[in-house]
């Protein structure tokens, strides 16, 4: 009776732990998985704006980067030598960069000289010269990168 008692304690709890896996949120179709967020790279170009509210009609925002690691993976993502928007601005003051997903810009990695808001540069390009940041032309055409939480 023990046995059977333990048995039957011992299924319960793996029972319980399967449904707790089965619970697990997944990234939509094409969107690939890093941490708690999913991520997507589009290759159609398109300005900052533009690439904004097309996450954002996503239920994402543009990509917000907060150490190397995820800045790794952000290029992992990307065709090689491929230019493209990620959620970085400082179109509210100049030079208080903030991300469009409200995370704090808590890492940066521009490239050297960057950010030099040349012309009136207030949007991020990601993979700029040696796969770091710059500040770009909000105008530009470029492909982009959106997150979102699980």
């Amino acid at each position: 009776m023990a046995m059977l008692r333990s048995l039957l304690l011992l299924f319960t709890v793996f029972s319980m732990g399967n449904a707790e896996v089965n619970s697990f949120k997944k990234c939509p179709y094409g969107w690939r998985n890093f941490g708690v967020k999913c991520y997507k790279f589009f290759s159609q170009g398109v300005n900052w704006v533009t690439a904004e509210k097309s996450c954002l009609s996503l239920d994402a925002n543009l990509a917000s980067v907060h150490n190397k690691i995820e800045h790794d993976f952000l290029l992992s993502l990307l065709p090689s030598s491929t230019r493209c928007w990620f959620g970085s601005h400082d179109g509210n003051h100049e030079g208080e960069w903030l991300w469009t997903d409200g995370s704090p810009f808590d890492y940066t990695l521009w490239a050297p000289g960057q950010p030099d808001n040349l012309h009136t540069e207030n949007c991020g390009e990601f993979n700029f010269d040696y796969n770091r940041w710059n500040d770009a032309d909000c105008l530009t055409s470029l492909s982009y990168v959106c997150a979102k939480y699980l």
